[in-house]
């Protein structure tokens, strides 16, 4: 497989996973300032995802009309739209390592979002209602690519790519969303926010049952950071990304490298953290160090198979 093929099949699956990480933080967001007036709620998602705006707050004066911009505005790379064109001419670009459901659903969904009877369409509908149909295009990628792309080194790059974007969205949420609470805030909006949140990214159910209690600061660092249980966590993501590093290495066998190494002195320092122990150290400083460790992986990966004429 050349490492252009690898590089597109890693950068498709980036590309969904942080479009899907945008439409979750796009409905917990409209959800929570449906009782706010002001735009400032949505600068963390600008800033993160869409890159800073200089005259945002003068350009838009509402929730409507920033959703509107941040799915459909074609003049921003960042865009929901223009990660759907990309992840789509990466996907068209390796139709013949995908399985054929993979193509056709990045195809349509490519189609639909850029039809213009689908944007009338969306001014009709409750933002929410429409968030809703957008993410139901990610949930039947991820179900066709579980149960329809066989299991070698297609399907492994198309795991480094998702799982490293994974991690670095709960880094984003710990730097953005956690960091700026104070610990002892029980505000019933920010109540309101997490439970939003939770509820958009599938880990509300397991936070009540894990933790059975009211939003806990606390709480919520440990399910994002070092939870075995929860998909989005960064120790979950971390795990999976180890996996198919090894995997890679038995399929491919390339020269000596320290992927293997780095992603497992990674994978070990959060299996020995816990809450304690990144509160000792301080949440800033433990992010900090994740996206250093984080940042040598990259590197590495596009070392080994990125950059090579074969792998």
């Amino acid at each position: 497989m050349l490492s252009r093929v690898a590089n597109n099949l890693f950068w498709m699956d980036r590309y969904m996973e942080r479009s899907y990480g945008l439409l979750n933080l796009i409905k917990a967001n409209y959800n929570s300032s449906l009782d706010s007036d002001g735009s400032s709620s949505w600068d963390g998602i600008i800033n993160s995802y869409i890159g800073s705006e200089t005259n945002f707050q003068n350009n838009f004066n509402d929730s409507i009309s920033i959703i509107d911009f941040i799915i459909f505005d074609k003049n921003n790379s960042n865009t929901l739209i223009n990660m759907i064109t990309s992840a789509r001419e990466n996907a068209r670009s390796v139709q013949e390592h995908v399985s054929r459901e993979i193509w056709l659903s990045i195809n349509k969904y490519f189609l639909d979002i850029s039809s213009e009877d689908f944007y009338k369409s969306s001014k009709k509908k409750d933002p929410i209602e429409f968030i809703n149909e957008l993410i139901q295009y990610h949930h039947i990628y991820y179900s066709v690519a579980d149960v329809t792309q066989e299991r070698g080194n297609a399907y492994c790059f198309m795991n480094l790519g998702k799982y490293l974007e994974r991690i670095l969205q709960s880094i984003d949420f710990l730097n953005v969303k956690v960091k700026s609470l104070k610990k002892t805030d029980n505000d019933l909006m920010e109540s309101y926010f997490w439970k939003n949140l939770l509820v958009s990214i599938g880990g509300y159910q397991l936070y009540i049952k894990t933790y059975k209690s009211i939003f806990s600061i606390d709480n919520i660092i440990e399910m994002i950071s070092i939870n075995d249980f929860f998909p989005r966590s960064i120790k979950f993501s971390v795990d999976k990304l180890n996996t198919h590093i090894i995997r890679l290495e038995k399929f491919n066998k390339p020269d000596s490298n320290k992927l293997d190494f780095l992603t497992g002195k990674l994978k070990n320092d959060l299996k020995y953290s816990n809450i304690d122990s990144i509160n000792k150290k301080g949440l800033k400083k433990f992010v900090k160090e994740i996206q250093l460790q984080l940042n040598d992986i990259s590197i590495e990966i596009n070392k080994v198979y990125f950059y090579q004429k074969n792998i």
